[in-house]
């Protein structure tokens, strides 16, 4: 191989017993058992270092179109987890951009309309977090 092409990781492999096997930088390779909301493949690009093999479920996003800057997204939001951090919570995670989107009155209510739809669903992720902290619906 030479020097200057990277290192590619080899793809999971998917185990008979549901787990998946992905091969790390520093740990060699690592049994998954992913919770059932995790959608995540777990192919990397590169082998990742342990700490960095993460669930996350669904990304959600808040969608609207104005009139001055026609379709606009927010977010994603969704659950996380990093299982080998130290930390083995699972979070959810809000992404923001900070781009600005200057708009008039009507884009000012399409986003506000957005966000309230968007708020009921982090209200429901957190539910889902606290479900899933308490030992349910693992």
């Amino acid at each position: 191989m030479s020097e200057d092409r990277p290192i590619v990781a080899p793809p999971p492999r998917r185990n008979a017993d549901g787990t998946t096997t992905v091969t790390t930088l520093d740990a060699g390779d690592i049994r998954l058992v992913c919770p059932d909301w995790c959608i995540v493949e777990h192919g990397y690009l590169h082998p990742p270092a342990k700490v960095d093999i993460f669930h996350a479920s669904n990304p959600v996003w808040a969608l609207l179109s104005t009139p001055e800057q026609g379709d606009v997204s927010v977010g994603p939001v969704c659950l996380k987890q990093w299982p080998y951090s130290g930390r083995v919570d699972v979070f959810v995670m809000v992404e923001m951009d900070t781009e600005g989107y200057p708009v008039g009155p009507m884009g000012a209510r399409r986003f506000a309309r957005a966000f309230r739809h968007y708020a009921d669903h982090i209200d429901a992720m957190a539910d889902k977090l606290e479900a899933i902290r308490a030992g349910e619906n693992q």
